[in-house]
């Protein structure tokens, strides 16, 4: 179900008003209306909903900050986003939250455009866009030769997506389009070596083609393109898309308690107890779970989830993603005459220059991106060692940048204890088992979070989430 802000303030108009008159005789049992545990967007856009209809929130983060899976690199050059890249013109609750918080946004889309060149760099060499077409890395048939590594898989979903609208992914009928990338891609005629440079080299979702369901990544073309058929535009906020939770979580009349971590969640029919790993209980009428899946199996729950719930709590995976931004003391993109961004099929995976300046035309730092099994490499060796092949890498690819690059930021979403990956993704045959049964109410409990989205993804997704399970607990509180 899609709702908007507006239709969930009249939705609940009532609601809360039949909770209010409720408080005083809870008010000797139970702390608080409702609990929601985690500040990400999903919890913070559900919080604030709930505050607005009149309801009394306590917000409880594991972290030392709010946020969940945005995060600034406020400290790099042109604040490179570590997570939470981009917002799109259609990502209205998300441009409305942030202007509601004061938060100021700009529209980045022309200093992209002025940008778009990226540097294929294939078995520690360059090669130019003039080579590629009869470069014998080119695993392309004559019609699709020009066609670069990084194009082919979304044009190849786009021509062939079955989906009539967006939210039609989670349709029982669609089930037998959740098969694998790999087995979709081959129905396109791909063959194995096309998959394995267009897909497996930079994956984005999963680990290859075979462990990703089609029908997932069917939802994100569908999105993707809904989203390019608005207004041009790509937002950022002005000093970081992290200001955005920040400015959410200032405007709670409840505040947001920091270094909470949730250990354990017992429900009944009169409330809800929530208990931390420092041992404090907190009571509710109702809780929110705005943690990833990834984290959320580490909860306790009495009573257990149950079916598909509880299998897809415990199974759902969560991108492995690690970056690193750096600093460069010169130019050696000048001096090479490549483009600062590449797409590479070495552990470094891609990289993406972060412009700025007056102009826009200035390089203010590099932010390296390695998905999967690269990250799980990089992740292997540690931070400093990491940090260290990054750089070495570097000078190996592009001998310009010798003594040039210095590490300025690292973040394993990985080995981030309160996300243990970034976004989630399904495996084949997975969708229709797991949605939209994995987000029902259990009992009091109720579930939002990126990975719950039906109609958006990312940000906006997390936002779309966040605003039904407001609902939910507000009508269960009428």
């Amino acid at each position: 179900m899609t709702i908007n802000r507006r239709e969930f303030l009249v939705g609940s108009a009532v609601v809360a008003g039949a909770a209010l008159t409720q408080r005083r005789a809870w008010s000797a049992a139970v702390a608080t209306d409702v609990i929601v545990v985690g500040a990400g967007l999903s919890g913070l856009n559900a919080a604030l909903l709930l505050e607005e209809a009149g309801l009394r929130v306590l917000v409880l983060e594991g972290r030392e900050r709010v946020g969940g899976k945005i995060l600034t690199f406020s400290d790099v050059p042109g604040l490179p986003e570590a997570g939470g890249q981009s917002i799109g013109s259609g990502y209205g609750r998300l441009i409305d939250a942030a202007n509601r918080s004061g938060v100021v946004l700009e529209d980045v889309l022309p200093r992209q455009l002025k940008h778009p060149e990226i540097a294929l760099v294939l078995d520690g060499a360059p090669v130019t866009k003039a080579a590629w077409p009869q470069s014998p890395r080119n695993p392309f048939p004559p019609s699709l030769r020009e066609t670069m590594p990084w194009m082919y898989t979304p044009v190849a979903i786009a021509k062939a997506n079955p989906l009539q609208a967006i939210e039609d992914w989670i349709k029982p009928e669609n089930a037998r389009f959740d098969v694998s990338m790999y087995e979709f891609l081959k129905t396109q005629g791909a063959s194995d070596a096309m998959i394995d440079l267009a897909y497996d080299t930079n994956v984005s979702y999963g680990t290859s083609a075979h462990d990703v369901s089609a029908l997932m990544m069917e939802f994100v073309e569908g999105f993707t393109r809904a989203q390019r058929g608005l207004k041009p535009a790509i937002y950022k906020a002005r000093d970081g898309n992290q200001r955005i939770p920040e400015g959410m979580a200032r405007r709670l009349e409840g505040g947001v308690h920091l270094k909470q971590v949730v250990t354990g969640i017992r429900a009944d029919d009169r409330g809800v107890e929530v208990r931390t790993a420092d041992d404090r209980r907190y009571q509710a009428k109702a809780v929110i779970c705005a943690l990833p899946f990834s984290t959320l199996r580490h909860v306790r729950f009495d009573p257990l989830l149950a079916g598909a719930q509880r299998r897809a709590v415990a199974t759902l995976p969560h991108q492995m993603i690690t970056q690193v931004a750096l600093r460069s003391k010169r130019p050696f993109w000048e001096q090479d005459g490549l483009p600062p961004t590449m797409w590479t099929d070495s552990q470094i995976g891609r990289v993406f220059a972060i412009y700025g300046g007056a102009s826009d035309d200035e390089v203010l730092s590099l932010l390296v991106t390695a998905y999967g099994f690269k990250s799980a490499w990089l992740d292997r060796l540690g931070r400093e060692a990491a940090g260290r092949y990054v750089v070495a890498e570097m000078e190996r690819i592009r001998p310009a940048a010798k003594g040039a690059l210095g590490v300025a930021g690292y973040h394993s979403w990985t080995l981030d204890p309160f996300s243990a990956g970034d976004w989630a993704y399904f495996a084949p045959g997975t969708v229709t088992q797991f949605m939209p049964a994995m987000f029902q109410p259990h009992g009091r409990v109720h579930f939002c979070g990126e990975q719950t989205a039906v109609s958006a993804r990312g940000m906006e997704g997390a936002m779309e989430s966040g605003e039904r399970a407001a609902l939910e607990v507000a009508t269960l509180l009428g």
